[in-house]
């Protein structure tokens, strides 16, 4: 058997396929990629110390294969996807797709759920700072929790310092990849089937083509598509969906980091030299470790920016692990579609304030699963009938959202010499205990609104910003 004996020995007794003989050449006809047995290849020579289940996941799934998530391993069954038709079909394992497509089963539906990369939660994109709304909106259990979070540190360009909050726990620093799993496994739970390592490639009303790692395509069939497949939305882009407002980068690392005094608070730095019109951050996760990173619209000098955040902040620059992505901010204009639905990052549901979406993303979710399973089982899934999810969502967050894509284009025109001017000013007990009190990670509009009932704080504080406000003020009042 040579240098595959392992591989043999495994595929022969151990796989699906047992008590038959199979030689390499013909377990490489059945979807041993090149890129995969370069792995079995190197493990060979190592002796191969994975355990035998660890070696089967090198293998993709043949077209007859449905794999099934289920905690750390897989269950493989014989099924072919393509002869059943689902009532929902829901492209992204994400919170988004995960707590929609759970939705969309406890209203009824029957609901497939499918995302692109073998291992849910993986590659993480997130920074994994979670309020506690947000949490609970999800449904998962406090495994996940890292550190709570009570309040932050704030620094203007000069380096002033602010505390805020401290009072009450604020938010949670969470397991970003444990939270992915345990929503799919919930949603497993409701009925949900999942399989992963399948890319939707083509869609039409009625109609999702799929694509696994083998490149072998499947068409699966559904009357409504949630898509939940992030910022590069293949279904927004099928289907000529209006994109968000805009495309930003979120770019993080994990360091070696001490808080600087408590450690239930996070760390945020304003400027245009380490994050021009966005923020830089510092969040506790594990014990001496933490989770350092930079919202910036300046793709191309992100990583300039990224070190002289460290740089000025002394922090380590000892990179444990790197993680970036697109973080769209800005609903569009529109969400739906004959046949389609689309939730989370697909249609900019990111706060704009702060990048974070797992709130909104969740709770639009919820939404979207339960019109989608209503108007499946009733066989109404025009776009006129679908758009009772656009009117919902636009009804609970749309306000808030376009409040804080309002707020983020006044902060884009302050300068670090404007900035640091307006930290003097709120630099002050009576404001400080007004942001502290009213501040809210998913509402950024209530401190707003606080400081209007609040007259005798307007001239301080108005006379600081460097355009008319009236549009913000408008919208607080509607």
């Amino acid at each position: 058997m040579g240098r595959h004996a392992p591989l043999q020995r495994f595929f022969n007794a151990e796989g699906p396929n047992s008590g038959k003989k199979y030689s390499v050449r013909q377990i490489l006809k059945r979807g041993l990629n090149t890129f995969s047995l370069q792995r079995v290849k190197r493990r060979s020579k190592r002796r191969l110390r994975s355990s035998p289940l660890r070696l089967w996941t090198l293998i993709p799934p043949s077209k007859e294969t449905y794999n099934v998530i289920n905690g750390s391993s897989r269950e493989s069954q014989t099924y072919n996807m393509g002869k059943e038709k689902f009532d929902v079909i829901v492209v992204g394992g994400g919170p988004a797709g995960s707590v929609s497509a759970r939705t969309a089963a406890q209203h009824g539906a029957k609901v497939l759920q499918i995302e692109e990369h073998t291992k849910i939660g993986k590659p993480i994109q997130c920074t994994g700072l979670l309020s506690v709304r947000g949490f609970e909106e999800t449904g998962a259990n406090c495994e996940i929790i890292l550190r709570e979070i009570t309040g932050a540190y704030v620094y203007a360009p000069d380096g002033r310092k602010l505390a805020i909050g401290g009072d009450r726990v604020h938010a949670y620093v969470i397991d970003r990849d444990r939270l992915d799993q345990k929503l799919v496994k919930l949603a497993q739970k409701a009925g949900v089937m999942v399989r992963d390592g399948l890319r939707a490639v083509r869609w039409e009303p009625g109609k999702l083509t799929v694509s696994s790692r083998t490149r072998q395509e499947e068409v699966l069939h559904a009357p409504v598509v949630i898509g939940a497949d992030g910022p590069h939305s293949l279904l927004a882009q099928a289907a000529k969906l209006p994109r968000p407002q805009q495309f930003t980068l979120g770019f993080q690392a994990l360091i070696p980091y001490e808080p600087p005094a408590r450690k239930d608070f996070v760390e945020v730095f304003l400027g245009r030299e380490i994050a021009p019109n966005f923020f830089g951050w510092a969040v506790p996760s594990l014990d001496g470790y933490g989770r350092v990173g930079l919202m910036t619209a300046d793709w191309k000098n992100s990583r300039v920016y990224f070190n002289k955040m460290l740089e000025a902040r002394k922090l380590s620059k000892k990179i444990v692990e790197f993680q970036s992505g697109v973080i769209p901010i800005g609903p569009a204009s529109k969400s739906v579609a004959d046949g389609l639905l689309l939730v989370g990052d697909a249609t900019g549901h990111a706060k704009p304030t702060s990048g974070g979406g797992i709130y909104t993303s969740s709770a639009c979710a919820q939404i979207a699963g339960e019109v989608a399973a209503k108007c499946a089982l009733a066989g109404q899934t025009s776009e006129r009938a679908l758009a009772e999810y656009d009117r919902r969502w636009r009804t609970l967050l749309e306000r808030e959202l376009q409040f804080g894509m309002q707020a983020h284009r006044v902060f884009s025109q302050l300068d670090d010499a404007e900035l640091n001017r307006i930290f003097s000013v709120i630099d002050s007990p009576e404001i400080i205990q007004v942001i502290s009190q009213s501040g809210d990670i998913d509402y950024t509009s209530r401190i707003a609104i606080e400081f209007l009932k609040r007259p005798r704080l307007w001239g301080r504080l108005l006379s600081l910003l460097p355009t008319d406000v009236g549009t913000l003020v408008r919208m607080l009042r509607a």
